[in-house]
C-alpha cells in the first residue's frame, strides 16, 4: 500500500513538474516571439537548439548509412538521412520565433503567380544570393520536402570539418567544392578533384536530381551589392538544360553576420522566388550567370525599398499617433 502512494506521489510531482516546464517554455517562447529578451540569451538559446536538434542527426545519419554495407542503393540512403536532417534544421527556425521568414513568389514570363506547386521536383536548379550562414536554414524552412528529397548542393569542401554538421553534408549526398585556398575571392579549384565530383553531380543530375546552389561563391560581406556569379555552376546547368528558379534572400544577415560564429539575433527576413527562363538554344551559359546576377540584384533591390518603405511608414503612423 505504501509503494501505491508512494508511486501516486511520483507521479503527482513529475506532472506538476511537466506543467510547470511548459508554463516556462510558452513563456518563454512568447517572450522571444516579442523580442523581449535580451540578445544574448537569444543567442545563446539559438546555440542550444541547434546542438539539441541537430546532435541527435548527426548520430541518427551515422547509423543510417551503414544500410548501404547490406546493398541498400545510395539514392535511398541519402533520402533517409534527409528526412531528420530537415525536421531538424525547421526545429531551430520553429523554436526560434525572434527570427521571422517572409516569403513572396513573382509573376512568371506570363505573368502567372507562382507558387511551390509550379516548381517542378525534379531537374531544377534553385539559386540564391548569399547574405548569411542562416541562408541555408532559410531555403531547408521554406522549400518543401518533396523538393529537398531531390536536391544536392555544391558545397566548400572545408565546411565538412564542421563539428556536428560536417559528416552530415557527406551522408545526404551533398557535392564539395574543392578550393585551392581559403583566401577572400579566390576560387580556384582543384581540378583533378573538382572532375571526380562533377562525374557524381552529372550523375545525379541524369538521373533527375535537382541542384541549389550559391554562385557568389562565398557569404557576401556586403549583401547589399551582388558579388559576380561564379560560371562552373552555370556551365552545369546548360549541361543538363535544367529549369532555373531564383532565390532572393534579403535580412540574414542581420541575424547571421558573416563575421559571428552563432546567430540568433532578432531579425525579419524576406525571400522572394521566382521562375528565370533560359533560352539555351541561343545563350551562352556566362552571359546567362550575368543577366540572372542583375535580375536578382533588381530583385532584392526591390525587396529593400519595399521593406525599408514599410518601415517608414509604420513609424510615421507611430509619430503621428504620438502627436494626437
Amino acid at each position: 500500500m505504501q509503494c501505491i502512494l508512494l508511486g501516486k506521489n511520483a507521479m503527482e510531482i513529475l506532472s506538476d513538474v511537466t506543467l510547470v516546464a511548459l508554463i516556462a517554455f510558452v513563456m518563454w517562447y512568447v517572450l522571444l516571439r516579442q523580442r523581449l529578451v535580451p540578445v544574448i540569451l537569444m543567442r545563446l538559446w539559438f546555440l542550444l537548439v541547434n546542438v539539441v536538434s541537430i546532435l541527435p542527426v548527426a548520430a541518427l545519419t551515422k547509423v543510417i548509412v551503414q544500410l548501404s554495407r547490406i546493398g541498400v542503393p545510395a539514392y535511398y540512403v541519402q533520402r533517409l538521412c534527409i528526412i531528420p536532417l530537415v525536421l531538424a534544421f525547421r526545429m531551430v527556425w520553429w523554436l526560434n520565433p525572434q527570427i521571422r521568414m517572409h516569403l513572396r513568389f513573382d509573376r512568371d514570363e506570363s505573368g502567372k503567380q507562382l507558387s511551390w506547386k509550379d516548381i517542378r521536383l525534379h531537374h531544377g536548379v534553385y539559386v540564391g544570393n548569399h547574405t548569411s550562414f542562416w541562408d541555408v536554414y532559410a531555403f531547408i524552412g521554406l522549400t518543401p520536402l518533396m523538393h529537398l528529397l531531390n536536391t544536392r548542393t555544391m558545397m566548400k569542401s572545408s565546411l565538412r570539418q564542421i563539428p556536428i554538421f560536417g559528416g552530415i553534408f557527406d551522408r545526404v549526398g551533398h557535392f564539395p567544392v574543392y578550393f585551392t585556398s581559403d583566401e577572400d575571392g579566390n576560387f580556384h579549384v582543384d581540378k583533378e578533384k573538382q572532375a571526380v565530383v562533377q562525374e557524381r553531380a552529372d550523375a545525379h543530375l541524369a538521373s533527375g536530381g535537382s541542384l541549389a546552389i550559391f554562385p557568389e561563391g562565398a557569404i557576401n560581406k556586403h549583401p547589399r551589392i551582388l558579388q559576380p556569379f561564379r560560371f562552373g555552376t552555370f556551365h552545369t546547368m546548360f549541361k543538363h538544360r535544367m529549369e532555373a528558379y531564383y532565390m532572393v534572400h534579403a535580412g540574414g544577415e542581420k541575424t547571421w553576420p558573416w563575421w559571428a560564429v552563432v546567430g540568433g539575433m532578432p531579425a525579419d527576413l524576406h525571400v522572394r522566388v521566382g521562375r528565370f527562363p533560359i533560352d539555351y538554344d541561343h545563350e551562352d551559359s556566362k552571359d546567362v550567370a550575368r543577366r540572372m546576377q542583375r535580375h536578382m540584384q533588381k530583385v532584392y533591390d526591390d525587396m529593400l525599398a519595399e521593406v525599408e518603405g514599410k518601415k517608414a511608414d509604420t513609424a510615421n503612423a507611430k509619430a503621428i499617433g504620438r502627436g494626437t
